[in-house]
């Protein structure tokens, strides 16, 4: 797999290098059946609050965060969906702790979660999303990545049939630090920084709806220069 997604990252744009695009690639890629999946293990992972079980991937977090950060942010709706009801459970303020995939098209998404069933349809206006569609394996997907440690402001549930439920969500800046981008933002689209130690929560806090909460205690991960096929 990882082969493939070096070989189809070979002329990446956005300033990415062929291992940062590649690290992009390999997320989208469907692994057989006998192998989890990179999205399926990372996220597991990034959800955990044993922050130690992130440890084995920090060689590729490095070189997937600094290829998302370094594409343009997308300010628009997404959408993003799953099975089942959750109006319930969306109830008040909320971060969001794994990689979110989710799409431009509705279309594209009522087409994933068919049209029996319950479902429910997220309504996303995000400000930081990253369009994958260049770097993705299955670029009809027009897929749009939302970072880990994304807050988000539910502002309103509504159920327009009995099976489909659609909760409005907006991306907001988070009361606390989430997570550290992996190089100081600059103007500049060309002349990218230097790396900088990455910062994680050393565990997921349930999102407060104060507008004055307190920075959470946080760990630095220090990241080398390091390629997708390094051990």
């Amino acid at each position: 797999m990882i082969k493939i997604a070096l070989r189809n990252s070979r002329k990446p744009g956005n300033g990415l290098t062929s291992d940062e695009s590649a690290a992009i690639h390999l997320y989208t890629m469907q692994w057989p059946e006998t192998h989890a999946s990179v999205y399926t293990s990372l996220n597991e992972a990034l959800r955990c609050q044993n922050r130690r079980n992130l440890t084995p991937w920090f060689p590729y977090l490095k070189l997937f965060f600094t290829a998302l950060y370094k594409l343009p942010s997308l300010k628009g709706t997404i959408w993003r969906g799953v099975r089942g009801n959750l109006n319930d459970v969306f109830d008040e303020d909320l971060i969001w702790w794994g990689v979110s995939s989710c799409t431009e098209k509705v279309k594209i998404m009522e087409d994933f979660l068919g049209t029996d069933g319950e479902r429910t349809l997220f309504n996303i206006e995000c400000t930081n999303g990253k369009s994958i569609r260049a770097q993705s394996h299955f670029e009809a997907e027009e897929e749009v990545l939302l970072l880990p440690g994304t807050y988000l402001k539910v502002v309103s549930r509504w159920s327009p049939s009995k099976d489909l439920h659609i909760i409005h969500l907006r991306e907001e800046p988070a009361p606390y630090q989430t997570i550290a981008p992996p190089f100081e933002v600059t103007p500049s689209p060309v002349d990218l920084p230097s790396l900088k130690p990455l910062t994680i929560a050393k565990e997921p806090p349930k999102a407060p709806t104060a507008a004055t909460a307190p920075v959470k205690p946080s760990s630095e991960i220090f990241f080398l220069d390091l390629s997708l096929t390094d051990q």
